[in-house]
């Protein structure tokens, strides 16, 4: 790595540090029953049954915002954070984030970025059997009454994999499809959503 570039990235992960060490992050939320929120898909603590087997047990509630469609003023300045294409789920313009931007996006909000385990527990939570709905696994991409994608719920948008905090490897970390719900890795500098959970 060349001096020049680690120049450059100095004063970003200094301001990284510098939030996080001064965020209160809380795991604490909003009421249990807001499961079903504009902005935000809330899970109640307990046990989540995941595909390929296995649990992941959340000891507190946890809520995840929805991905970022405007961004805020001092985001305008990062040239990485850009809006993809129109999103072939719900039609919006969804911003995108290499993962540096949106551990930062993240933390400026007092939040976190989830682990892997935490949204593909999100993927298998939302898409869970309804009594006004069958199961679907465009629940959270897709919005309501979509005759394109059947069981669509939330709206957030598929078109690009969600960042997760979880380590893959040098300058890579995991992403997890919310279509599907199929985990990959990125390499850290690739863009995608960002869904932030406190």
């Amino acid at each position: 790595m060349s001096l020049a570039m680690l120049r450059s990235l100095l004063p970003r992960a200094v301001i990284i540090v510098a939030l996080i060490q001064s965020s209160s992050i809380s795991s604490a939320a909003a009421p249990v029953d807001s499961m079903v929120a504009k902005e935000e898909i809330c899970m109640p603590e307990g046990s989540y049954p995941m595909d390929g087997g296995g649990t992941t047990v959340f000891s507190l509630q946890n809520c995840f915002s929805r991905p970022v469609r405007d961004t805020d003023p001092w985001e305008i300045r990062i040239p990485r954070a850009k809006k993809s294409p129109r999103d072939a789920f719900n039609g919006a313009r969804v911003s995108r984030y290499d993962y540096h931007d949106a551990l930062y996006h993240c933390v400026k909000r007092h939040m976190r970025l989830p682990t892997v385990e935490e949204l593909t527990a999100l993927f298998v939570y939302a898409n869970r059997d309804r009594s006004t709905t069958k199961a679907s696994k465009y629940a959270i991409v897709a919005p309501r009454n979509d005759a394109r994608h059947p069981g669509g719920f939330y709206g957030w948008g598929g078109s690009s994999k969600y960042w997760s905090h979880t380590f893959a490897g040098n300058r890579k970390h995991k992403v997890v499809d919310l279509s599907d719900g199929r985990v990959s890795i990125d390499h850290d500098p690739q863009r995608a959503y960002v869904s932030c959970v406190h």
